[in-house]
């Protein structure tokens, strides 16, 4: 019954993903050239800030993944747990170039020192591990949480959203021409051209931070309600900086937001089967 219901669901949110990008074949330029206004505060403040979160969401769930991950064998475990200290360090490093840059406007010092930021990055993150593994316990929650984070991030993120990017191709509506001659629908996909609009990045992680909705489970409905409206809200607020900033139209991150919320829900329905919520 509860497994119908969350297939249900999933269904449901595809049917509202497709009308929204029938509707966005004829209105995604117009909406862009009515709300394009980049002179916002609160738009600059999320071009800037908007993607840390989400992050740092990820990097929890690694961590805790990292920690509490069994393999086979002494070779698979040194292998994945390598591959993700190094996807950690590149995150870590990533988070303090967009903090740099945010504040003081220049990269200059992290491009420069790039290297060194990255062994810097390593050292913390094992580290952290060491530190995480000298807990004792993780409880079941916060291990089904690193599990979906990872899978979401895994398979909507890097499999999904980054490939889209690159060979789409498709150009910032900032960066049109005056008379948007070189503006592409959302299905037409250019090739590697270096433009990378569709879908958003931005908006890939304002949703992560819905993998945390698996701590909200055992709250009272009105903290379920509030917890999960302020991730909703912001996650809303950075899909609608991206149109308003000129950086990505409607459908790039109506795309972006769908394509992780869906992740997201099938990574928790496999969990579901597996019985991991069972333990819970």
């Amino acid at each position: 019954m509860i497994k119908s219901k969350r297939n249900y669901k999933t269904v449901f949110l595809i049917i509202i993903w497709v009308i929204l990008a029938f509707l966005l074949e004829s209105s995604d330029l117009f909406i862009s050239i009515n709300l394009y206004d980049p002179a916002y505060n609160w738009v600059i403040f999320f071009e800037k800030f908007g993607e840390i979160p989400g992050i740092l969401v990820v990097l929890a769930g690694l961590y805790i993944y990292i920690v509490t991950f069994k393999a086979s064998s002494n070779l698979k475990k040194i292998l994945i747990t390598s591959f993700l200290l190094t996807a950690c360090s590149l995150m870590f490093v990533f988070v303090l170039l967009l903090l740099s840059k945010g504040i003081t406007g220049s990269s200059s010092f992290f491009k420069s020192n790039l290297f060194f930021l990255f062994l810097i990055a390593v050292l913390i993150n094992i580290l952290i591990v060491y530190l995480l593994k000298k807990k004792s316990t993780f409880s079941a929650r916060a291990i089904l949480f690193s599990r979906v984070t990872f899978y979401t991030f895994f398979i909507g993120y890097i499999l999904i959203i980054q490939p889209l990017k690159l060979f789409w191709g498709r150009v910032r509506f900032r960066d049109l021409a005056e008379n948007y001659s070189n503006f592409s629908a959302w299905y037409l996909p250019q090739g590697i051209t270096g433009n990378d609009s569709f879908p958003s990045g931005h908006a890939t992680m304002g949703w992560m931070l819905i993998t945390l909705f698996v701590f909200f489970t055992a709250k009272s409905l009105a903290k379920r309600i509030a917890l999960k409206g302020l991730i909703i809200i912001w996650a809303l607020s950075v899909c609608i900086s991206r149109v308003v900033i000129g950086a990505h139209y409607t459908s790039d991150v109506v795309f972006a937001s769908f394509i992780i919320i869906i992740t997201y829900r099938i990574v928790l329905n496999y969990t579901a089967q597996k019985n991991i919520l069972d333990k819970i």
